[in-house]
């Protein structure tokens, strides 16, 4: 059987060929179509024809075509937005008009005065969708890996228009990094119970194959012996210059990366695992992104936006132009990776039941979180729907910032869907990274004013 699959914002890319080729690959999709949206027409073109080269060298039987959103949506299956509205002008301007206020963004995708403002930007395009979908196709899921995850998936089924489920990779990526921090030969040979709000997960249970109590075995001071001895092996099966001066010149954010995960988890009475990317991870806390000194002596990367993401996305356009140019090897089809995005659609496509990361509203999963905020646990994806898992409660040393970021969520939601701007200054004044609340309403008229070709919603 054959299914639609519309891909709003499917020209990416960055993210678009991996996600396609990873339901490409699932047998029971084959034959089925996928319908391409996206404002940027020079990247919809590379897009399509990768895809349609994966397509034929997987000998996968998939229809790829490109067409407005009406096209698209009409009798879809499953419907997946992957969006930035604003793009990369807008992110910047995210990343540091709050910088003016003593707020040291490091992604500034999710949470803080910059998820705050691109969650007021993102929330109209999504309920837009949401809207198009109750007419064209009000039986199929909206999946989506766009951020600010949380807030876009709440604001969707708070409408009550269609169900939405937000995916993220950051807890599988953690997970992968507990296989090589205990040595496993498997992926499989690693599992644990998630729990949190995304980009703010915990991780506890923690399952290693062989390994008795392994997370009695992680403390920071052990993370940095396994990192140094990483790099000892990597110098070691090397006699390339530039590779030992690559990592001679490595600043201490490169050199371990999840230093300030394991400071948390010494910290706080190793109760949790905190499961997320540094950058992610301190956002959510009131001290960390208040200063770069601060940010340095953690050894947390500042991600930023231009130029490096715009030069980023042209290089990989030429990268796919070039492989297709030479007939070179397409790295997407060595295997499937690690998101869960195909297992998602395998599972309300097919009734194939499949396990997933998913942000979806609380329906008890984390038991001292607020009823229908969303939050982020492991779930069983069929035709049924998305069922979450039972995750339990959050540990008490982590709830009082959980609780403070699910406030700000939701009153950016709340604001994002009203128009009421006197909602985001409250959203401001709760947001842990803002320290300093005497600038809320000042910052919040700034961004209001930069963003405002975004933000239809505010008169």
């Amino acid at each position: 059987m054959s299914y639609k699959i519309a891909f709003i914002g499917g020209g990416s890319v960055l993210w678009t060929p991996r996600l396609s080729s990873d339901m490409f690959m699932e047998k029971s999709l084959q034959g089925s179509e996928i319908v391409l949206v996206d404002i940027d027409p020079s990247s919809m073109i590379i897009t399509e024809k990768y895809l349609k080269e994966l397509n034929k060298r997987l000998d996968s039987k998939w229809s790829i075509r490109t067409g407005t959103r009406e096209e698209a949506l009409d009798n879809a299956d499953v419907v997946i937005v992957s969006i930035s509205t604003g793009s990369f002008e807008a992110m910047h301007l995210d990343y540091t008009i709050p910088e003016k206020y003593g707020v040291y963004h490091t992604v500034s995708d999710t949470v803080g005065p910059g998820g705050i403002a691109r969650s007021l930007r993102n929330i109209p395009v999504f309920l837009d969708i949401a809207k198009d979908m109750t007419r064209l196709c009000p039986d199929a899921t909206l999946l989506h890996v766009t951020n600010p995850l949380t807030q876009l998936t709440r604001a969707v089924n708070r409408s009550g228009m269609v169900k939405c489920c937000g995916l993220c990779h950051e807890y599988i990526a953690i997970l992968g990094f507990m296989q090589r921090y205990f040595h496993l030969e498997n992926f499989s040979d690693v599992d644990g119970t998630c729990m949190g709000v995304n980009h703010f997960t915990l991780l506890t249970d923690l399952f290693c194959k062989g390994i008795k109590d392994p997370m009695e075995k992680l403390s920071l001071s052990s993370y940095i012996a396994f990192e140094d001895a990483c790099k000892e092996e990597r110098l070691s099966g090397t006699v390339d210059d530039e590779v030992k001066k690559a990592e001679a010149n490595k600043t201490g954010a490169e050199k371990y990366p999840y230093y300030i995960n394991f400071h948390l988890f010494d910290q706080y009475g190793k109760c949790a695992f905190p499961a997320a990317g540094a950058p992610h991870m301190c956002e959510n806390f009131p001290f960390f992104n208040s200063s770069p000194e601060y940010l340095d002596k953690l050894n947390v990367r500042r991600k930023g936006v231009l130029p490096n993401r715009p030069k980023r996305k042209q290089e990989r356009r030429e990268e796919l132009a070039e492989r297709l140019e030479k007939n070179m090897e397409l790295p997407e089809m060595k295997q499937r990776s690690r998101e869960t995005l195909a297992d998602a659609v395998v599972g309300l496509c097919t009734g194939e039941a499949r396990r997933i990361i998913a942000s979806i509203p609380n329906r008890g999963q984390i038991s001292n979180l607020p009823m229908d905020a969303v939050v982020e646990t492991w779930a069983t994806v069929s035709k049924g729907g998305i069922i979450p898992h039972f995750a339990g409660e959050i540990p008490a040393a982590y709830r009082p910032f959980m609780e403070a970021i699910v406030r700000e969520q939701e009153l950016t939601v709340e604001a994002a869907m009203t128009g009421d701007r006197n909602k985001v200054v409250e959203a401001m004044m709760v947001s842990p990274m803002l320290t300093n609340k005497f600038a809320a309403e000042k910052l919040t008229d700034e961004l209001l004013a930069a963003h405002k070709a975004y933000l239809p919603q505010f008169k």
